[in-house]
């Protein structure tokens, strides 16, 4: 089974939260005995977190590409001994999808209203899979949090700036974030308001080829009327 080892506490800034609907705590929790089951459960909760398009719905190919899970369950067949485990109480809803070349597969997706519609919708043919490739998600990659962020590659954080980066945090995904950060590292920008530029450009724009390049032009002009401002 997975190593043990001594939780060494919450990180300070650590503030990326997963949301659980009141009923899993009150009916789910305490029918649940098997404590594979539980893992899996919670870890799909997190993993639907994760993702960047808010996508409804996690592939059996998530969970083979996650190494950490798999050892952490103890390898393959116990992941899916829970998978099914978790399909029979109700939890997960699954869907093997045969008939499109680009999302072949078997797919869960939460036993909730948008589960239910997204299963709904996929039996009628009008279900839109998002087919870009994801972001491999793992629970032995972390994205690091914006306050870290912050610190490493800007400076020390201000109760002022802890606010603002709070605030920026839920308004933008931590992949844009990361990327803005880093265009201001190699423009040698390290000032936040030009990182929010590009990512003010990103989201009026878009963040693909023409735009990236875009938002790299907009934060420079803000970073020059900001230099003009100083002097």
């Amino acid at each position: 089974m997975f190593e043990s080892a001594a939780f060494k506490g919450f990180a300070e800034g650590e503030n990326l939260q997963v949301g659980f609907p009141d009923a899993f705590f009150k009916d789910l929790l305490p029918v649940i005995d098997d404590l594979l089951e539980l893992k899996i459960t919670m870890y799909i909760f997190w993993f639907l977190s994760q993702l960047e398009d808010k996508s409804s719905y996690i592939r059996s190919v998530d969970f083979a590409e996650d190494e950490a899970l798999m050892r952490m369950l103890d390898g393959p067949t116990n992941v899916a001994e829970a998978l099914k485990k978790a399909v029979k109480r109700g939890t997960l809803l699954k869907v093997d999808i045969t008939t499109r070349s680009t999302a072949t597969g078997t797919y869960y997706f939460l036993n909730s209203p948008q589960g239910r519609a997204a299963v709904e919708a996929i039996g009628q043919g009008k279900f839109s899979f998002n087919d870009s490739p994801r972001k491999g998600i793992s629970l032995g990659k972390m994205k690091p949090n914006i306050y870290k962020l912050y610190e490493e590659n800007i400076g020390a954080i201000t109760p002022m700036m802890a606010e603002i980066l709070k605030e920026d945090e839920a308004r933008y995904p931590s992949l844009w974030i990361m990327e803005a950060i880093q265009i201001a590292v190699q423009r040698n920008a390290r000032n936040w308001k030009y990182v929010q530029a590009i990512l003010e450009s990103w989201q009026k724009e878009g963040r693909d080829g023409k735009d990236r390049q875009n938002a790299k032009r907009d934060g420079k002009t803000y970073w020059e009327r900001w230099l003009e401002k100083r002097g």
